[in-house]
C-alpha cells in the first residue's frame, strides 16, 4: 500500500511540475526586457519584425501614404538611444497587448509612432506610422 501510495504521488508530482512549465510558457514576454534586446542585437530585432513591414508615411505632398517593405530593405532601429533626448521626445502608450513609441522631435518636425504587437506571448514590431514633416 505505501508502494502504491509513493507512485501515485509521484505521479501527481511530475504532474504538478508539468502544468507549471506550460504555465511558464505561456507567460507573456516582458516588453522592457524585449525592448531593451531589440535595439541591442540586430539579429534579435529582425526576428522580431513583422515581414513585409506595412508601414504608413508622409508622401512628397505630405499625404499619408501606405508602403510595404521587404526583409532586405529593412535598416535596424535604435530606439533607445540616449542621445537622442536632446532633441527628441518618446513615450509609450501601453495597452493590453499593444504598445505604441510615440517619438515627437522638439522643434524638429519628427512625429514617427512605431506600434509594437504581442503575438503567442512575444513581442514583435508591426508596423510604423511616420508623419514626421
Amino acid at each position: 500500500m505505501k508502494k502504491y501510495f509513493f507512485i501515485v504521488f509521484v505521479f501527481a508530482m511530475s504532474l504538478n511540475t508539468t502544468v507549471y512549465a506550460q504555465n511558464a510558457k505561456t507567460a507573456p514576454e516582458d516588453f522592457n526586457v524585449f525592448f531593451k534586446k531589440f535595439n541591442e542585437d540586430q539579429k534579435f530585432q529582425i526576428s522580431r519584425v513583422i515581414f513585409p513591414l506595412k508601414y504608413k508615411m508622409n508622401n512628397d505632398d505630405f499625404e499619408l501614404a501606405d508602403y510595404t517593405m521587404p526583409k532586405e530593405n529593412y535598416k535596424s532601429l535604435n530606439l533607445n538611444r540616449k542621445s537622442d533626448e536632446k532633441y527628441l521626445k518618446r513615450a509609450l502608450v501601453v495597452k493590453k497587448n499593444k504598445v505604441t513609441l510615440q517619438e515627437r522631435g522638439l522643434d524638429s518636425g519628427i512625429y514617427i509612432d512605431y506600434i509594437f504587437e504581442l503575438k503567442d506571448n512575444k513581442w514583435f514590431l508591426k508596423t510604423f506610422v511616420d508623419q514626421s514633416t
